[in-house]
């Protein structure tokens, strides 16, 4: 009896080992599956994003070479625009691109996309895929404000989509776009944990998809490095900044943070709730009048006769935060805001005109991303508040002032947070940053400028 006992429990143990390891080695072939494909499609949207970064640098070239005027080039690339909506029916590459993912992240949680709708869609994505990347090319080239992720997410999104036909990795609906778009905008941006976060926040008010966000971690961290080969590993924001933990004062800071949360997340609910019905306005109106092609043309001669009047009433350290807008003008901007070379009021003159740019470029649906434009504009608002109220440390504020106005206007805190980690490699700005931020993102309310985000 004891030896019939004796052998039940070894069978029944050896059964349960049996079990464990039949589940754990079928555990980690699936997920050996999955994280090799986040590495080669990571490797390929490195390398796609070295190219697209090439073809940036050749339209600036080409606009900064050229025989035309300075105010004559975002004419020349909204006609550009214009063509292709009008011509090749690019309607889609239209606005930040950002509107294009998350319907495409809809369609496939939803189902809505059966074989014919596949062929079909298929020829029109790849359409709009080259439109978008070459539309925001030349905006960009052209000197108008304009962010760079659009074509990340779209480039990124469709090479994912890709993968995921071919059926031999194992992956969700939805999760092969999500890992692709990680890539890509964590290359462009050198940031990759901000950018597997940014496309997981990005389809939602109150929610990240969890799903996806391992594997699209791999990918970015992937991409990121073959992109830095190319353009050094180094941060995208040079900040020289001197104040440290061991010389701040906390009880003066922090309510200087509190109160600058609410200051940027109500700028952040009046700007945007502005620059919405603009652009709401002007798409509704040219859409019933079937001329969606006119926008992007009569936005870029509208920031065209900007320049043409601001720009010589500039000094020659600001002509370029409206001839080229970059993160190389964020790098000349702290370091003035921080040796107190810039007036408050000159500070809010700047504000206010900035705002007037992204209207012309982001109001009128042109191919432009939003995560530039919002970097910039918070900078300056963090700079006007740090010279008021922080003179010690102004800088400080001009670089929690990027990640509050990011994280409000996108609904996206935790990734305007590590954003701007990764774009300083400045640890310290993690506590700072995360007040503001969520404060800001609390007060401006749940719309964002991108259209199609929903509440899980």
């Amino acid at each position: 009896m004891k030896e019939e006992t004796d052998v039940n429990i070894s069978e029944t143990v050896w059964e349960r080992f049996r079990g464990f390891y039949i589940f754990h080695s079928s555990f980690v072939k699936k997920y050996f599956g999955i994280l090799l494909f986040a590495i080669t499609l990571g490797a390929i949207c490195g390398i796609v994003m070295v190219l697209f970064n090439y073809l940036l640098i050749f339209f600036e070239l080409a606009f900064q070479n050229s025989l035309f005027p300075y105010f004559i080039s975002p004419i020349i690339a909204g006609v550009l625009t214009g063509f292709l909506v009008k011509f090749c029916k690019c309607e889609r590459i239209l606005g930040t691109g950002a509107a294009e993912f998350i319907e495409d992240v809809n369609l496939f949680e939803m189902g809505e996309i059966n074989e014919r709708d596949k062929s079909e869609r298929g020829v029109r994505r790849v359409k709009n895929l080259i439109a978008k990347t070459t539309a925001t090319s030349w905006t960009f080239g052209s000197g108008m404000v304009c962010g760079l992720e659009g074509p990340g997410l779209l480039i990124g999104g469709n090479l994912g989509y890709l993968f995921f036909k071919s059926e031999k990795f194992g992956l969700k609906k939805g999760d092969a776009l999500f890992i692709g778009a990680s890539a890509c905008t964590s290359a462009i941006l050198k940031a990759p944990i901000s950018g597997a976060l940014f496309c997981a926040e990005l389809p939602y008010y109150n929610h990240i998809r969890y799903s996806s966000l391992i594997p699209s971690l791999i990918a970015s961290c992937v991409a990121y490095i073959i992109y830095c080969l190319f353009f050094d590993f180094e941060p995208l924001i040079q900040t020289d900044i001197t104040i440290t933990p061991e010389s701040t004062n906390y009880l003066t800071l922090l309510p200087l943070l509190i109160f600058f949360g609410i200051i940027s997340g109500l700028f952040v609910l009046i700007f945007m709730s502005l620059l919405r019905t603009f652009r709401a306005y002007l798409n509704t109106t040219f859409f019933n009048m079937n001329a969606l092609w006119i926008l992007p043309l009569l936005g870029a001669i509208g920031y065209s006769v900007f320049l043409f009047f601001i720009i010589p009433i500039l000094s020659q350290d600001f002509q370029n935060m409206f001839l080229s807008p970059d993160t190389d003008f964020l790098d000349f901007f702290t370091f003035m805001v921080k040796n107190h070379q810039i007036e408050w009021t000159v500070l809010l003159i700047l504000l206010l005109l900035f705002g007037v740019a992204i209207f012309f470029s982001i109001g009128t649906s042109n191919s432009a991303g939003i995560i530039l434009p919002m970097m910039l504009i918070g900078a300056i608002l963090g700079g006007f508040f740090g010279v008021l109220f922080y003179p010690e440390h102004p800088e400080l504020f001009v670089l929690i002032g990027i990640a509050a106005v990011l994280g409000a206007s996108l609904n996206n805190p935790i990734t305007a947070i590590f954003l701007l980690i990764e774009m300083t490699w400045e640890p310290f700005l993690f506590i700072p940053a995360s007040i503001v931020t969520i404060i800001s993102y609390i007060f401006s309310g749940p719309s964002a400028i991108i259209p199609g985000q929903k509440r899980v």
